[in-house]
């Protein structure tokens, strides 16, 4: 077990003013056997109204909107969570057996499932399958960020060959899906500074377990979960659409450390 302290920082500048702004952050870790709460604050400014919702895949939000013109969004959130082993016993659902929007194959990624079985010598279905898996995809896609956008499909993504966690988390759903085995879209925090993060949960044994093709890792002890979904579409951490013509600028902060 770890006990990991977190903030989150996330500040969107608007060229110009906007109005009637609505917003979903998602920014509360998720609880269930691995994850505990023990401390949590969150400030989002401004805002008229904020609320907590839930959505269909279990995961908290703040909804909240921003009627009088506004030419930024702030939030902050920072708390302690226990996080505990590797395997999430929770139920599957058959929806994570089968291509979403972003993770439909297409010929690169049938092509790239089947070359791995050519070298794995057998379908990529179990833990060592998998882990072969994702170390190839580890050496044959780069992380470069500012080549893909938060709209990049899987294919695309790795039709290009470079991109960013998401991207990877994208195409190594999109390969454990087309090998039989039910995969799912995670974001979250891990320890260090930087970004949010996102990787890919898979269903093994009769749990979820965490693969990390980014860093080429299983995700263990040291992320915070925050949601999960099919693909980014259910995923992302923040959302949001406003009436005005202005240009947006986002920058994100996270601080993950272990503490005693």
């Amino acid at each position: 077990m770890k006990k990991l302290h977190f903030l989150y920082q996330m500040r969107l500048d608007l060229s110009q003013m906007v109005h009637d702004h609505h917003f979903l952050i998602r920014c509360n870790p998720m609880e269930d056997g691995n994850q505990k709460k023990e401390q949590f604050a969150c400030q989002i400014s401004p805002a008229d109204t904020i609320d907590q919702v839930w959505d269909g895949f279990g995961n908290l939000g703040y909804a909240g909107a921003v009627r009088a013109p506004h030419d930024h969004l702030q939030v902050q959130a920072e708390g302690t969570v226990q996080v505990s082993g590797t395997c999430r016993t929770e139920p599957l659902h058959p929806m994570y057996r089968f291509p979403s929007v972003y993770t439909a194959p297409g010929d690169g990624i049938r092509r790239f499932l089947r070359e791995t079985e050519e070298e794995f010598g057998r379908v990529p279905g179990d833990f060592s399958g998998l882990q072969f898996l994702m170390n190839r995809l580890s050496r044959r896609f780069a992380y470069v960020p500012g080549i893909t956008s938060v709209k990049t499909r899987a294919e695309e993504a790795l039709a290009g060959g470079r991109g960013v966690c998401q991207d990877y988390a994208h195409i190594f759903i999109s390969l454990c899906r087309l090998a039989g085995v039910p995969a799912r879209y995670v974001a979250g925090m891990m320890t260090g500074e930087g970004q949010t993060h996102a990787w890919a949960e898979v269903w093994l044994d009769g749990g979820w377990y965490g693969f990390d093709p980014t860093n080429n890792r299983m995700a263990d002890e040291s992320y915070i979960k925050l949601t999960h979904g099919r693909d980014f579409a259910d995923g992302a951490v923040d959302k949001g659409c406003f009436l005005g013509f202005a240009a947006q600028t986002q920058q994100i902060l996270v601080k993950v450390e272990e503490t005693a």
